[in-house]
């Protein structure tokens, strides 16, 4: 993208302004610099680039001043000289609001705990810059705040700051009714959901879709089902892939009354309807989501519908097309993995419990409160300690998993319990054991609605859920204060 529109300004016209500019001379020295560095990083003249807050965040985000032979400290120095390069001629928004709070606002932030005034605070003083009062704040307000933090600031970021922003504004909403500001920011759905329920399809459909998951279950243990019967989770992911089928045959043109069973999924034509749909949603390849879709189709084909040999010899034709290599990790667990290269960021990791549990212990909430964040720090301790699945992991038990051996304690998880079908069975390290025995004997009875046993206590008696664990809202709170 270059700046081809001459009725917006370019960071050529902000240099131009810069010359006549109320700067000191070292600020118009090191402002030219920092344009002049940021074009040629991006292999452009200055008049080729925008000067629009937005469109620059974007490539400030893709560049790495490592690469560009940099330091840290002179990157930074950059950002900021691009930034009042833009502010000469366009709208910006400061990384780091400091206006003085109206009272109102400041009254109503001290009553929020430290971390949801951290996300709110900008905000505040955003509306405090223009005279915006608790009582007098509109969603058109908030949405020219959002507007602000997206358009007109460089800092990284950006759409995660305002999501920060919304859920704790919502939030403040919710505990305070009576003295917050109850406009309520509507959250926009961002996933892109194209399957249908299984009412849309005729009931054959939906019967067909059942037969397939008792044939997965293989309850009776009948000579034509599995050999292993599919756990529950797997049973519940082979028919969201069915779901999801028939409702790309659905978006690609098809009636979805004519999709009366599986048949239709698996008819030839239809099946490699089904895998375009799939694989132009994937950018125009295969992926492993799309390997995962006509292996389903193909097991629906053979073990259900039951189609003849050469009909089979064709799908497994079509599996092998899009099939993925499965050595090795993913694209996407690489990417995850790349940070530990960093020495730096593996220490930090590896003393995440300890520095969990100081930032706790020096909370001054109270211990209910501050709960969660210590399950999180004894969650992270067990993982670093012991290969298992998060399904495991909250699932742990203190009388059935945990045992007391002489002076040490082992994790115990059966074969019948996980995935793999490979016993768990680990001396749980001292390092790890501390962190455990201090949550437990200091938060975990704060988390426990009913008596159980659980060593991370959900509703009902029952462990957390997978999903709740995985998303514990303090966890990206407390990281969001340390990054």
């Amino acid at each position: 993208m270059t700046n081809n529109d001459p009725g917006k300004p370019s960071l050529a016209d902000a240099l131009k302004v810069l010359e006549t500019a109320p700067l000191s001379a070292v600020q118009k020295r090191d402002t030219r610099s920092a344009v002049m560095t940021f074009c040629k990083a991006l292999g452009l003249s200055p008049s080729d680039v925008p000067a629009n807050a937005a469109y620059i965040r974007r490539k400030l985000e893709g560049l790495s001043y490592v690469a560009l032979g940099l330091s840290k400290g002179r990157w930074s120095n950059i950002k900021t000289g691009i930034l009042r390069a833009v502010s000469l001629v366009g709208r910006t928004y400061p990384s780091r609001n400091t206006a003085p709070l109206l009272s109102e606002w400041s009254a109503l932030l001290a009553a929020l705990p430290s971390s949801m005034r951290r996300k709110l605070s900008a905000g505040a003083r955003y509306f405090s810059c223009s005279g915006i009062t608790p009582d007098a704040v509109t969603l058109e307000d908030l949405h020219r705040y959002r507007d602000a933090i997206l358009n007109d600031r460089l800092r990284a970021n950006a759409e995660s700051a305002w999501d920060h922003f919304l859920w704790a504004w919502n939030r403040a909403a919710s505990l305070h009714p009576t003295s917050w500001p109850q406009t309520v920011i509507p959250r926009p759905v961002k996933r892109d959901i194209y399957v249908f329920p299984l009412e849309y399809f005729p009931a054959s459909f939906e019967e067909d879709v059942k037969a397939f998951a008792d044939r997965l279950a293989n309850a009776d243990l009948d000579d034509d089902g599995p050999a292993r019967p599919a756990r529950p989770a797997t049973i519940s992911t082979r028919t969201y892939q069915l779901r999801a089928a028939a409702s790309a045959l659905a978006h690609s043109g098809a009636d979805p009354a004519t999709i009366v069973g599986l048949a239709c999924l698996v008819e030839i034509e239809n099946f490699k309807t089904i895998l375009h749909f799939f694989m132009k949603r994937a950018g125009g390849g295969t992926s492993s989501n799309v390997a995962q879709m006509a292996t389903c189709l193909r097991n629906a084909a053979r073990y259900v519908v039951k189609v003849d040999e050469e009909h089979e010899r064709k799908i497994a034709s079509l599996c092998r097309k899009v099939a993925v290599p499965t050595g090795g990790m993913t694209s996407k667990n690489r990417e995850r993995l790349r940070p530990f290269d960093d020495q730096d960021v593996a220490g930090e990791f590896l003393q995440l419990p300890d520095t969990i549990r100081r930032h706790v212990e020096l909370d001054k909430r109270a211990p209910a409160q501050k709960a969660v964040l210590a399950q999180v720090a004894a969650a992270i301790a067990i993982f670093q300690a012991i290969p298992i699945r998060i399904g495991n992991l909250v699932s742990i038990d203190l009388h059935r998993h945990l045992k007391q051996q002489r002076n040490s304690v082992h994790l115990l998880i059966p074969e019948a319990e996980t995935k793999n079908r490979q016993a768990v069975d680990f001396k749980v390290p001292d390092y790890a054991l501390e962190i455990l025995k201090w949550y437990i004997v200091n938060y975990r009875h704060h988390l426990e609605h009913e008596p159980t046993s659980a060593l991370f206590p959900g509703r009902g008696g029952r462990h957390k859920s997978v999903d709740l664990f995985s998303l514990t809202k303090e966890t990206e709170l407390f990281q969001n204060e340390k990054g």
